[in-house]
């Protein structure tokens, strides 16, 4: 069974969710490797015995948000938020299909619910600001290279989703429009 080709609309709204899932890919890599290394280095440079984060331990992630936690730097709720921008990851990474099955789908799989999160990246990055503030006292901040090394690709992604929203709007509105006439 073969889908219906897209029309426009869908095509760039196919466009602007790929982008916004790669900045997710990077935001959430970069912040979880920011936090672990930034963490791990604080322990190595002031001697906190024993480790909190050594390496090879399990989980050093969920541990991460829970020092966080202990520091008054995140709430629970924001450390649960976290963690379950870590699956969406997971679902982009292993399960891309379901983030786009709403347009791509075939007429068996119209209506089926969509997992898609429009505004994950800027709540993720959010969470990334305040991170960073919050570990300014008391943490030694490990910076990473690939934040610079992505920092081209990151403003022409945003550059290029800002047009794309533009245009997604237009053509709903003309969409909307062409239904009511």
């Amino acid at each position: 069974m073969k889908a219906p080709k897209l029309r426009a609309l869908e095509k760039n709204v196919l466009k602007y969710r790929a982008l916004q899932m790669i900045m997710i890919l990077h935001a959430h890599e970069t912040l979880k490797r920011h936090l672990i290394n930034s963490i791990r280095t604080t322990d190595r440079i002031f001697k906190l015995t024993p480790e909190r984060l050594p390496p090879g331990c399990k989980k050093p992630y969920e541990k991460a948000l829970q020092i966080l936690i202990d520091h008054g730097i995140l709430n629970e709720v924001e450390s649960k938020h976290l963690l379950e921008y870590a699956n969406f990851r997971n679902t982009i990474g292993h399960d891309v299909h379901t983030l786009l099955q709403d347009i791509t789908g075939s007429d068996s799989t119209n209506g089926m619910n969509c997992l898609y999160d429009y505004y994950a990246l800027e709540r993720l990055q959010r969470y990334r600001k305040k991170i960073s503030d919050g570990m300014m006292r008391g943490f030694v901040n490990e910076i990473g290279f690939a934040e610079l090394i992505f920092e081209q690709a990151e403003l022409t992604y945003k550059e290029e989703l800002e047009r794309l929203d533009r245009k997604i709007r237009r053509q709903i509105h003309a969409r909307i429009k062409a239904r009511n006439a």
